[in-house]
């Protein structure tokens, strides 16, 4: 090997470990501490990413809190820097003031928002069969439990620690469903409102986002609001 190779690798080296510290970490606020976060948790263990997330202290369910609970985290860590900040909610029965003030306030703070109209079971449902009318949260939940009893043997709970595991085979197909709803929603209403609009689920562009940085590729990422 020739000086100039040598020294040309040794730059490459010092290059990548300099990029690995300087790696901003990504920051995630979720409504609920159990279904969502057990889903998330998976993922992220099973991307090997769990060192590059960090999930904020759960201060409350409802949007604004979910967005608050962002800001209490970078209040109380102020030497913590992120490259994306992400919050999780439902539209459930939160009024339409709260879901704008939460939209309003985090596209303010250029925080992303991951919400699912009616409910996050929407996003797991995706995985098996694409949706198109106005579905409550009881119907979701009754939906998944004959689907996961057909295919797995048990009934669908949102404290079970396996749905990641049991769903990431078909990932894509939910991706792409959910992919089709914004889509549909934007064609049928000529902008994208997730207060109103049923079935909606904004879950895949965090999804998204989380595989492009186990795939270490590049993302000029646009997220919900921008």
């Amino acid at each position: 090997m020739g000086t100039d190779d040598f020294h040309k690798k040794k730059r490459k080296a010092r290059s990548t470990r300099k990029k690995r510290v300087e790696q901003k970490a990504v920051l995630i606020a979720l409504e609920d501490t159990k279904s969502s976060k057990y889903y998330f948790q998976a993922l992220l263990k099973d991307k090997k990413l769990t060192g590059q997330v960090i999930f904020a202290k759960h201060i409350g369910t409802d949007p604004e809190h979910v967005v608050q609970a962002i800001v209490q985290h970078e209040r109380d860590n102020r030497d913590e820097k992120y490259e994306k900040r992400w919050v999780v909610i439902d539209k459930d029965d939160w009024s339409k003031k709260q879901i704008n003030g939460a939209i309003q306030r985090a596209k303010n703070l250029k925080i992303c928002i991951a919400i699912s109209n009616e409910a996050y079971e929407l996003w797991i449902l995706l995985h098996f069969q694409t949706l198109t009318r106005y579905t409550q949260r009881a119907e979701l939940n009754s939906t998944l439990n004959s689907l996961f009893k057909e295919r797995f043997g048990i009934e669908y709970s949102k404290a079970s620690q396996d749905i990641y595991a049991l769903t990431i085979g078909v990932q894509s197909e939910a991706i792409k469903n959910a992919k089709q709803l914004v889509k549909t929603q934007i064609e049928n209403h000529g902008k994208l409102d997730p207060c109103e609009q049923n079935p909606l689920t904004m879950i895949f562009e965090l999804v998204e986002y989380l595989n492009a940085l186990y795939a270490n590729e590049k993302n000029n990422f646009d997220c919900f609001p921008n």
